[in-house]
């Protein structure tokens, strides 16, 4: 998952779950109700519902914990196939409500936008860029939130609100990577980042690009309250 990362118990990170399909891990998520998961639109565009479930509980994708199935993936509104980046969000919704412990709890949603040099912590079992780190068990690291004008001057491009962006600017070397997509980028206890996308893994001069979860909060609200 985690380039630059940790080993990391669910239970550190009760709320992080594997979204799957067809019975592998493909994507992260985020517990936010009983019965709802937060990811990333891209990985649920598929929409095929009945080949989606979800893993919960557990510190190994490929084990452990409870899955369940999904029987609903909401995108948000303004996603486009044609520009995945924007409003790369999805909201699905499990079979029945789950039964919370020390390894399944839902996170808080931020309310406002974290401010730039904040630590986050981001985790999931995607790519580890590394022979020696198995990306079979769950994996974290920290991440600064990076301005989005530094952002925006990183990529060449204008970064929306809709995003927020994480790293090591210059550095490099801790990040997100593939099939941590959708997974949770956490400061003080709250969620406000999804994985989304960036410019390979860790590299230098090129962030981590999250979707900005206090942007969409009246969405979800709306949507999980129904």
């Amino acid at each position: 998952m985690i380039v630059g990362g940790f080993p990391i118990e669910i239970a550190k990170v009760p709320y992080q779950v594997s979204l799957q399909i067809d019975g592998s891990h493909l994507c992260g998520g985020s517990i936010i109700s009983s019965k709802w998961i937060l990811t990333a639109a891209h990985c649920t565009k598929l929409g095929y519902t009945d080949r989606f479930s979800v893993r919960i509980g557990s510190t190994k994708h490929a084990g452990g914990g409870q899955v369940l199935k999904v029987v609903k993936v909401v995108f948000h509104p303004r996603y486009s196939g044609n520009d995945p980046a924007i409003y790369d969000l999805s909201l699905v919704e499990l079979e029945h409500e789950l039964q919370f412990n020390s390894s399944i709890k839902k996170i808080k949603l931020a309310r406002g936008e974290p401010k730039a040099g904040s630590m986050g912590l981001v985790s999931g079992w995607g790519d580890t860029h590394s022979p020696w780190e198995s990306n079979a068990i769950l994996r974290a690291t920290h991440v600064p939130i990076v301005t989005r004008d530094d952002c925006s001057k990183a990529y060449g491009a204008r970064i929306p609100e809709s995003m927020i962006c994480a790293g090591f600017l210059w550095q490099g070397g801790k990040d997100s990577c593939q099939n941590d997509s959708g997974g949770p980028l956490v400061i003080d206890g709250q969620l406000v980042g999804v994985v989304s996308w960036g410019e390979g893994c860790a590299l230098a001069g090129y962030p981590g690009v999250y979707s900005n979860v206090a942007a969409v909060l009246d969405w979800i609200n709306e949507t999980i309250n129904v």
